[in-house]
């Protein structure tokens, strides 16, 4: 496995690229990075590509599909839909991914897909097939890998748990759409990590991060837990810590310790 910090490791915020070289001395092996941190939509994008071909780790995944700085207001469900303008929004971020070499975005974005009350929820979920079919498409010819995160009940109404979200993979059945797993929300949810042994075959991204929220806090065996029912699942790809861990004291206890945990024997 593969293990790389997001938005923030410890106290650490990976986000301005000279901090990189610090990721990279503490132990991580790649970074993780938002749509506008590879210069989509970003005036200085050229700069920004330049910087990621230099950067001392590679920048291989990015999250915050539709994450919205800028309001457009995109749903993937619900009587708001604008199908036309997801496209050109998918179209134009998978272009910029496939120009700076970002192989996986994971597709969480819980507003994205909240159900508003009232509407149909079969309805909401075939949106939802509809949108990940059109990046399984868009994203084939450009080598673009989107992953499914189920979110924890409070973020999203849709899609919450592991088995629900890989019942939609396998639905979709796309080679370009696949499964990620989250710490994060499975523990928000209370799933046991053996939910992910059927999951398998089908993931191709991982996240690992504190539950917070007044939720009794994670200790290294818990994170080992989880990274060993990944490698008996047959994941073996990469695992991005997107928040801080507190049982770790500094970013170097974390990646070793992550990666000690992901090199055991099973």
């Amino acid at each position: 496995m593969w293990i790389c910090p997001t938005a923030v490791a410890k106290e650490v915020l990976i986000s301005d690229f000279e901090q990189l070289n610090s990721a990279l001395e503490w132990g991580f092996d790649y970074a993780e990075r938002n749509p506008w941190g590879i210069g989509f939509e970003e005036e200085n994008a050229d700069e920004i590509a330049k910087r990621i071909e230099s950067a001392p780790l590679p920048v291989k995944t990015i999250c915050g599909f539709i994450g919205d700085p800028e309001g457009r207001g995109l749903m993937v469900v619900g009587p708001d839909r604008d199908s036309k303008r997801l496209k050109e929004y998918v179209t134009g971020l998978f272009d910029r991914m496939q120009l700076v070499g970002v192989e996986v975005i994971g597709y969480g974005s819980g507003g994205s897909r909240w159900v508003p009350e009232g509407f149909d929820r079969d309805l909401a979920l075939n949106q939802v097939v509809d949108f990940l079919q059109m990046c399984g498409e868009i994203g084939e010819s450009r080598s673009v890998i989107t992953t499914l995160e189920p979110y924890n009940r409070d973020d999203a109404n849709l899609l919450n748990t592991v088995p629900d979200a890989c019942a939609l993979v396998k639905k979709i059945d796309h080679p370009n759409v696949k499964l990620m797993a989250d710490f994060f929300h499975m523990k928000l949810n209370g799933e046991s990590f053996d939910e992910l042994q059927d999951a398998g075959p089908y993931l191709a991204h991982a996240h690992i991060a504190e539950p917070g929220r007044g939720r009794p806090a994670t200790y290294p065996s818990d994170h080992s837990d989880y990274l060993h029912a990944l490698r008996l699942a047959g994941y073996d790809g990469r695992v991005t810590m997107t928040g801080s861990l507190p049982a770790y004291n500094t970013p170097e206890e974390a990646a070793l310790s992550l990666k000690t945990a992901a090199a055991a024997p099973l």
